[in-house]
């Protein structure tokens, strides 16, 4: 047990201490979160002003134009004035151009630019301006519809609402279709990183020849489980860091934005509060009016306010202690099989013969996520959420949705009931296998491996 203690230290310190760890930990986040900001940095970035000339020959448009923050329209009596008066200020952009109409509707209108083409945000608030107003000019001359009228109908929807029969909550089915994916994503390449890890170190210290100095004093056991263990206390450490980060980052949230965190907590409780009786009578009736003022989008955004309701659904603690579970003994199960495969080959080239078979379940997995996500308790994602080879990824799939407690249970049992196996049969692989070069492994070689008696 020490000597595999003392694996374990030289696997994680050899590790932890190199700059590529703390990079992939902190700038590698940092550097996603600046990626998804700036976009939406530049989409929230003030505009330059633009002044646009308005020669409208139909006298259907004439005076509808309406002026925003970022653009305001001039009539111009003629075309020939528009021109000149475009040529001589430079604080004019553009001309539309509507020309006098053949048919009860115009064909065609045009955006005249003196140099530098205007801005899609301009060309995009011409063109949907045009097709309003025509809209509207059709709307009330032939069915009598005014503009105020259109408005509201198209304004008026039906919101369906996913809600949980038994508890009266809000289901947040996206939501939850999100987080499970991301939990489901970071095992997949948590299994896939960590364990190619492994493989790696086992055929580098298979290649230089330091295995054969390293065996004199441990058992290649010991040596697998160490390096094992050691990688896998690695990969924890950074999803640690990385929880540590987010946790930090949507408390400072909280914070900035205290107010809308609590609404969203007093809207989630609404339908609670209405079955506790007539004590609860007050907070109800205030809980109503916050749900109302968040219908209402009084300076609320609806799509951030859904957000927080939905995540504060979510039983997070389970969550986590889940994830930390299937992630533990889904990268045990897997990091054996990939030290095995690791100590049959001198190259990552041959490994793939190995790897790719091993590899199919979380492949077939991903690949039928749309179908697990489309029916989370459906036949088809319970059993793969059972299965231990699949479960890691599966189960977490369906965790936010909602699993009962007999599946989480049979699947946590079948997943430990199974990675001892895994380990067992790749200890009897890498045992006879890591010393042994110069020779292509087969399958053949792999199970005369494993029902050798050792």
């Amino acid at each position: 047990m020490n000597k595999i203690l003392l694996v374990i230290q030289r696997e994680y310190a050899t590790r932890v201490k190199k700059p590529s760890f703390w990079i992939l930990t902190l700038v590698v986040p940092i550097l996603l979160a600046i990626i998804y900001a700036i976009p939406i940095m530049l989409a929230n970035k003030p505009l330059e002003h633009a002044n646009v000339l308005v020669v409208d020959e139909s006298g259907l448009f004439q005076g509808q134009f309406h002026s925003g923050r970022d653009i305001t329209y001039y009539d111009a009596g003629s075309l020939d004035y528009a021109e000149r008066q475009l040529a001589t200020y430079d604080t004019l952009h553009a001309i539309v151009y509507i020309p006098a109409r053949e048919a009860s509707i115009p064909q065609d209108a045009f955006l005249y630019y003196r140099s530098d083409a205007p801005s899609i945000t301009v060309q995009a608030d011409v063109n949907n301006q045009l097709q309003e107003i025509l809209r509207n000019a059709i709307l009330l001359d032939v069915h009598g519809i005014t503009p105020d009228d259109y408005a509201l109908l198209t304004s008026t929807h039906v919101r369906l609402r996913t809600q949980d029969i038994e508890t009266g909550r809000d289901g947040f089915l996206q939501i939850k279709m999100v987080v499970g994916a991301l939990l489901a994503l970071l095992v997949f390449m948590g299994v896939f990183m960590f364990g190619s890890q492994v493989m790696r170190g086992v055929m580098e210290e298979k290649t230089s020849r330091v295995v054969e100095v390293i065996v004199c004093s441990v058992k290649p056991f010991q040596l697998m489980m160490g390096k094992v263990v050691g990688i896998g206390l690695v990969g924890l450490t950074q999803f640690a860091l990385w929880v540590l980060l987010s946790g930090v980052a949507v408390t400072g949230v909280r914070i900035a934005n205290a107010d809308i965190f609590e609404q969203a907590a007093s809207r989630h409780s609404v339908t609670e509060i209405a079955t506790k009786g007539t004590d609860a009578t007050r907070q109800y009736e205030a809980a109503r009016y916050q749900q109302a003022q968040y219908e209402a989008g009084e300076g609320i955004d609806h799509d951030l306010q859904e957000l927080i309701e939905g995540l504060s659904s979510i039983n997070f603690g389970l969550l986590i202690i889940l994830f930390l579970f299937y992630f533990v003994f889904g990268y045990l199960l897997y990091a054996s099989l990939f030290a095995a495969a690791g100590s049959l080959v001198d190259n990552e080239t041959d490994s793939q013969q190995f790897t790719l078979p091993m590899t199919v379940p979380l492949l077939l997995t991903i690949l039928l996520t749309p179908a697990i996500l489309n029916e989370p308790s459906g036949s088809l994602s319970t059993w793969l959420s059972l299965i231990p080879f699949t479960s890691p990824i599966a189960m977490l799939f369906r965790i936010p949705f909602g699993v009962p407690v007999w599946q989480i249970v049979l699947s946590t049992i079948l997943l430990l009931a199974t990675f001892p196996l895994c380990i067992w049969v790749a200890a009897k692989i890498y045992r006879n296998a890591i010393l042994r070069y110069g020779q292509k492994a087969t399958w053949r070689d792999l199970f005369r491996f494993v029902k050798t008696k050792n």
